[in-house]
């Protein structure tokens, strides 16, 4: 008689059991087991979403919550997915999802994590609605709103041209406003855009058919490009204000500005909460195109505030001042696909100088910041803060960081580098494989306690000169 192999027969038992274990639909009562719901309340926009975990596998279930792509089969591992946790335990859970593109096809998995692992639900597809029409509402070019006005949802307001506020323009939840080439623009006025999560207001493209249909009438003869018109331009006024709202296809050149916001003058008290800017028209040569131009204008979040913003598919994304606390709840790459960023992706940052007694914090991780110039702290009683994580990167030779023992703060996670160097941050300068970064390409963090100057060195700064 043949002898059996035990040694194989306890091995692929074994393994039989572990994939059984992995198999979210397998019977058994030990095992992490949980379904997707059907989506419903699906709109243009949002959807409810969730699932169920029916069994736990006889360990807590210590997370639980819905993955979502544009493939099939999404994962809370894929860097291109994103995940959403929606509690914990045993049961029934949904949640409201907003944000999403009209007319987009979305793949939803539920899944449960517990010591275990992870099990997952099926896949299931589900479409966001179509964009109906709307009742337009034509704005003439030339206008200037000095009264105040209400544009009302329901409506699409198209402006034919530039449109100046000069008294309080109050635009309603819902309400889609497309440009045809020009900008709207505020000098002593303000707008007040109040959107909502699942009610967002629009400022697009005359040629966007996804947001209130086809407003101009030509069916499929065009679509909407990046550049179709100028920007949002915030020329003054006070308390401007930008919830839930989403800025598309901007970035038409204007006197060399390439923006779909600019920040001028006395338009720096602002709010721009849980909005989206993407599609922007740019110039890789042009020095004043960024998505949201802010620049010397930025410099206090207390006053221009910006927060739980989202940028892709832009250029560089946003210019502020150096001395501005960019918070980290802003976001730099599309949520339902976090391959799609932006070309330049980072933080750019105007070297304003640093003013005296105050505290100014860089804590963002997601992207570098970039430091044009060479910012003196020295000697001015204020403190710059770099969290751990976080990269600087310098575009030119002279730029750098003059500093003394106490104004500025990082520890030996933070990077300093060139803005050539891709292994830190990404492709920077978006370039691809064109430029690698090279000893000297800026010049050093530069500390001058006493009358002579010394350089701060480790295995954190990198291809500075000194």
């Amino acid at each position: 008689m043949k002898k059996t192999n035990k040694t194989l027969v306890f091995l692929f038992a074994i393994s039989i059991a572990l994939l059984s274990a992995c198999t979210s639909n397998d019977p058994s009562p030990n095992v992490l087991t949980v379904t997707t719901a059907t989506p419903t309340n699906v709109t243009e926009t949002s959807a409810t979403l969730g699932g169920n975990v029916t069994k736990d596998g006889g360990k807590t279930v210590t997370e639980r919550g819905v993955c979502l792509s544009e493939e099939i089969n999404p994962t809370i591992d894929d860097v291109n997915d994103v995940h959403f946790d929606i509690g914990s335990g045993l049961g029934v859970f949904t949640e409201d999802f907003n944000g999403f593109p009209p007319n987009a096809t979305v793949h939803v998995r539920a899944y449960a994590v517990n010591s275990d692992g992870v099990a997952y639900g099926n896949d299931i597809v589900f479409t966001t609605t179509a964009s109906a029409g709307c009742n337009v509402v034509t704005v003439a070019a030339n206008t200037t709103i000095s009264t105040p006005t209400t544009w009302t949802a329901g409506n699409v307001y198209v402006l034919n041209g530039r449109v100046t506020v000069n008294s309080t323009l109050t635009i309603e939840a819902g309400v889609v406003v497309k440009l045809n080439g020009e900008r709207l623009q505020v000098n002593s006025g303000k707008i007040i855009a109040n959107g909502t999560a699942s009610n967002r207001i629009v400022f697009t493209s005359i040629a966007d058919d996804a947001h209130c249909g086809d407003s101009n009438g030509d069916g499929s003869a065009t679509s909407a490009q990046k550049g179709d018109w100028e920007s949002v331009y915030l020329n003054g006024g006070s308390g401007n204000t930008f919830t839930y709202c989403d800025f598309l296809y901007a970035g038409k050149q204007s006197s060399g500005y390439y923006n779909a916001i600019i920040i001028s003058v006395a338009g720096s008290v602002f709010t721009f909460d849980h909005c989206t800017i993407a599609h922007t028209l740019s110039n890789p040569t042009a020095s004043s195109a960024y998505a949201f131009h802010g620049g010397a204008y930025m410099t206090d979040n207390s006053v221009s505030v910006f927060t739980n913003n989202t940028f892709y598919d832009n250029d560089r994304p946003i210019y502020v001042d150096v001395k501005y606390s960019m918070p980290t709840s802003n976001t730099f790459h599309e949520p339902l696909n976090p391959s799609i960023k932006n070309t330049r992706n980072g933080i750019w940052m105007y070297n304003g100088g640093m003013s005296s007694g105050i505290t100014v914090n860089w804590n963002v991780t997601e992207v570098p910041y970039i430091l044009d110039g060479y910012f003196q702290i020295k000697s001015l009683g204020s403190i710059l803060n770099i969290g751990s994580n976080v990269i600087v990167k310098f575009p030119h030779s002279s730029d750098g960081i003059l500093t003394d023992n106490t104004s500025l703060g990082f520890d030996g996670t933070t990077i300093f580098t060139s803005i050539k160097d891709d292994t830190h941050g990404g492709d920077t300068n978006g370039d691809g494989s064109a430029t690698s970064p090279a000893n000297g390409d800026w010049y050093g963090l530069e500390k001058r306690p006493l009358a002579t100057s010394t350089f701060y060195h480790g295995t954190n700064i990198l291809y500075s000169a000194n």
